[in-house]
């Protein structure tokens, strides 16, 4: 009987490498998608906890870059949107050609829509009464 044994767990394992369980795989890349979105996770609440640190200090060098940043981005539309197609057009209504050239709209978009987002978050904390005085 131990011969039989023997073969049976060889033909067994021998199964198993030319037809893995699906069961098997699926379960192994379950466990690496959990580990790579933990990693993830600790890393994003890492940042949120740094990002408490720079907002409750009273250096606008450490506190004011976010909104320094705001303010160019909203500049920055201001004079791409309002500002150079007023001027533009003056310019070209008194019969000389365009002068003042665009801005990179898709980096600065990118830059204010995701500091649009973090200001979501704030709002959401000043209505649920939990953000700092």
């Amino acid at each position: 009987m131990i011969g039989i044994d023997a073969i049976a767990t060889l033909v067994s394992t021998t199964v198993d490498k030319i037809w893995p369980d699906a069961n098997i795989e699926a379960q192994a890349k379950d466990d690496t998608l959990k580990q790579e979105l933990t990693k993830e996770l600790e890393y994003t609440l890492g940042q949120i906890d740094i990002n408490k640190i720079e907002a409750a200090s009273s250096s606008v060098f450490v506190a004011g870059w976010r909104p320094a940043v705001g303010w160019a981005g909203a500049l920055g539309y201001g004079y791409e949107f309002v500002i150079r197609p007023i001027l533009n057009g003056l310019i070209v209504a008194a019969g000389f050609p365009p002068v003042f050239p665009g801005i990179e709209i898709d980096a600065l978009s990118s830059l204010l829509f995701g500091l649009l987002g973090l200001g979501t978050l704030r709002t959401v904390e000043k209505v649920k009464g939990v953000a700092r005085k």
